[in-house]
């Protein structure tokens, strides 16, 4: 077995200019896409009326849009071994405003297999920026010498906030969806393309050794590397999957649930509901923004256990709660253990090597956990309560928290015994 130690605190090596320019570089993708994800979204409502979609329509919209995300992850990674991250990030882009300009024209003529059609490569084109942007954030995160993924997940969701209130903005001047979302196109071409630009320039002048072993730059295939599919069932893969699914399962439960449950708990109006989910987020956020020197004082292995159980914790104490105060700390407990939770795991599967092919199989299942796990709970919640169901989601995250010690403490195998 290797001697590499996985679960080592991120070292605190004086960074070379190159890498702070490859973490702006990043940031940049991250922001991007968070914008343009949040500012078509949150125009559904209007697609729907537009497009003559009901509820149903407007779920088969969502459903294809998540049907491409996860078929197309699993190829992603191999992807990114074979061509190289910034690559296949320029292809993300190119389908993305492949993606924007579809959903556009649909709306204008009206055609609702053109809509699907165009979310089914909307989530392909999400799968593809989100396997090579996460190995890039690990290699940024390398060549920086402390962690910083988890800040580029802060900026996602800051940046997605931002493409809600110009979505909100647009929506309230009159702008209808097909203009918005082609504008949207363009976003993409410009924002997009000139970060992908900017990446093929970073790795042109970066040490091909380096950009091998993460997996930003393609590789010589052995035949061995081939069947790298063997990655998805090793152990420490597996348990990082279920760090990450627990962790994304809980995420999505809170985006989806935590407002009915309060309604339905606390007799509280919807408007009071939606802050609730707030909490969540402003805590989540400053976890991730804050929670970086934490990670390097701690260890990854130690940082994934307390992120599962300060998050069973807040989920316990919002479902248990028998007044609005208590759950309002539950919802911010919650939102702080749910921080750092999948970044760090991402982080902790690129430092096993292969980054590209361990980044996309745990991304998978967080994938799995976002489009079945709101659907599950609600089944959940109609059969014994949504109290019960949205607390069943402690159980999993405590899977969790065994899952990533025991992931934390497997050695990483050595490929040339």
């Amino acid at each position: 077995m290797s001697g590499r130690v996985v679960d080592a605190p991120v070292g605190r090596a004086t960074a070379s200019p190159g890498a702070w320019r490859l973490r702006a570089l990043v940031l940049a993708a991250y922001c991007v896409n968070g914008f343009s994800l949040a500012a078509w979204t949150v125009r559904l409502p209007a697609i729907g009326v537009e497009a003559g979609l009901d509820a149903g329509g407007l779920g088969r919209l969502l459903m294809a849009n998540a049907l491409g995300t996860l078929v197309t992850i699993p190829l992603a990674g191999r992807w990114v071994q074979r061509a190289g991250a910034p690559r296949v990030y320029l292809a993300a882009t190119v389908g993305f405003v492949l993606a924007y300009g579809g959903l556009a024209a649909a709306l204008h003529a009206g055609t609702l297999p053109g809509l699907l059609g165009a979310a089914v490569l909307h989530g392909a084109a999400f799968a593809l920026t989100n396997v090579p942007q996460a190995v890039l954030g690990t290699e940024a995160e390398r060549r920086v010498g402390r962690t910083v993924l988890p800040q580029f997940h802060a900026a996602y969701s800051i940046a997605g906030a931002a493409g809600a209130a110009v979505g909100g903005a647009a929506a309230a001047a009159g702008v209808g969806p097909a203009a918005q979302i082609a504008a949207l196109a363009a976003v993409a071409a410009l924002g997009r393309g000139a970060v992908s630009l900017l990446l093929r320039g970073d790795h042109a002048h970066a040490p091909r050794a380096h950009l091998e072993r993460s997996g930003e730059h393609p590789a010589p295939v052995a035949p061995r590397a081939r069947r790298r599919t063997g990655v998805w069932l090793e152990r420490p893969t597996v348990l990082l999957g279920v760090v990450v699914f627990g962790a994304a399962l809980s995420e999505g439960a809170a985006n989806s649930w935590m407002a009915p449950l309060v309604v339905e708990a606390l007799a509280v109006d919807e408007g009071a509901a939606a802050t609730f989910v707030s909490v969540f987020l402003v805590a989540q956020t400053a976890g991730r923004l804050l929670g970086g020197g934490l990670v390097d004082r701690a260890g990854r292995g130690a940082t994934l256990v307390t992120s599962a159980l300060v998050s069973a914790v807040g989920v316990l104490v919002l479902v248990t709660a028998g007044s609005v105060p208590v759950a309002y700390a539950g919802a911010g407990v919650w939102g702080l253990g749910a921080a750092l939770a999948v970044p760090v795991a991402v982080s902790l599967a690129a430092a096993r090597g292969d980054a590209a092919a361990r980044i996309a199989a745990v991304t998978s299942l967080a994938s799995l956990a976002n489009v079945a796990g709101p659907p599950a709970i609600g089944a959940v919640g109609d059969a014994v309560g949504l109290p019960w169901a949205v607390g069943g989601v402690a159980v999993v995250l405590l899977a969790g928290a065994v899952a990533g010690r025991a992931a934390a403490r497997t050695p990483p195998r050595d490929d040339r015994a």
